[in-house]
């Protein structure tokens, strides 16, 4: 199988980067405090490097080595207090022999940019998590690698040489928290045998059948959240940033229209805000003609999907970083019925217009 991708198994090479890790973390974690470090399998003291010196909700990271792994610890915390601290999530990375029980990877897309990235073990409590929940929920950053020989499904989570490397960091171990906190949720509704109502079906006192579930498990729409829930592929969207950056804009999009009805996903569908009518949203990371010609096909499939499920208006919506040239655009919007949005970043986020 030929893959975009491939996960770092070199353990020179592994202990380089993450060194290389380690040295940029280190320009921003300054403030040391030793404390105590609580994780599913018990605790132990570390030293602890905080992003501020004062501060409830401070970032921090617990960097240690021990004889099979690279420990990299993120956690949040007060740095004046002495109270025990919880780690968010670990990003550790095999040492002295080559493993994938570690929860960190490094992986070189086909560009050759090193990123960090994630493998899916995730707890809450002791418990571990099933992977293909916890990949579901980040679906937009879900690529396949080659790993030795094997296929390893890994989160994208940073370039390593990213500017906003922290950022993206601590912004994956936010969502890392919320992701367990939903699928312990829904693990346990499972158990109880209590079963969710059908998202996007007929539903409340309208007197309507429920819409029957979607054919193609692609398009079953259901809540979002915070990531776009589109397959993961051994190409992802042309690279590993564009990967990290498409999650980043869907996230963004939602944030700014979720007032506006139900943010909704499906596999093969970014974003979905569903009311009276629905909303029906692509986003490209690039205006090229194959990102153009490929979001229109998508637009005019899955809406005519989902205007057949939920017998409602659906309004089609294409995310570009700019406008279409002035022919393509023309057809998009008169024939196709195609909105135009368009985006630039803005800070640490994105101001989009066109926007109806």
């Amino acid at each position: 199988m030929s893959n975009s991708y491939e996960v770092v198994t070199d353990i020179a090479e592994i202990a380089r980067l993450n060194e290389e890790l380690g040295r940029r973390l280190s320009r921003m974690f300054k403030v040391k405090r030793t404390r105590e470090i609580t994780y599913p399998a018990g605790h132990e003291t570390g030293t602890v490097y905080f992003e501020t010196a004062t501060g409830l909700h401070v970032r921090a990271w617990s960097p240690s080595e021990r004889r099979d792994k690279f420990i990299n610890f993120l956690l949040v915390g007060d740095p004046s207090s002495s109270s025990w601290m919880q780690i968010d999530v670990q990003m550790n990375f095999p040492a002295n022999s080559y493993n994938r029980r570690m929860a960190g990877a490094f992986v070189i897309d086909e560009h050759g940019h090193t990123l960090v990235a994630h493998r899916g073990k995730l707890t809450k409590g002791k418990a571990g998590l099933h992977k293909t929940k916890v990949f579901r929920e980040f679906a937009s950053r879900v690529v396949e690698a080659d790993d030795k020989g094997l296929t390893s499904k890994v989160i994208l989570i940073s370039a390593l040489d990213d500017p906003e490397l922290a950022n993206r960091l601590w912004g994956f171990a936010l969502e890392a928290r919320e992701v367990a906190t939903r699928i312990g949720a829904e693990e346990n509704d499972d158990t109880r045998g209590d079963s969710a109502p059908a998202i996007g079906g007929s539903g409340g006192g309208s007197g309507k059948k429920p819409a029957a579930p979607p054919k193609d498990p692609m398009l079953k729409l259901r809540s979002y959240f915070d990531e776009y829930a589109g397959e993961g592929t051994s190409k992802g969207h042309g690279g590993g940033k564009r990967t990290v950056e498409h999650g980043d804009i869907v996230k963004a999009l939602e944030t700014q229209l979720r007032g506006n009805g139900r943010s909704q996903k499906a596999q093969a569908i970014d974003l979905a805000i569903v009311a009276a009518e629905v909303d029906l949203y692509e986003v490209k990371t690039s205006a090229s003609t194959t990102d153009v010609y490929t979001g229109v096909g998508q637009l005019l499939i899955h809406g005519e999907c989902i205007h057949e499920l939920l017998e409602r208006t659906v309004r089609r919506h294409l995310v570009l970083p700019m406008a279409p040239r002035a022919s393509h655009k023309k057809h998009i919007t008169k024939k196709g019925g195609i909105n135009i949005v368009t985006y630039e970043k803005d800070g640490g986020g994105y101001h989009f217009q066109g926007l109806a």
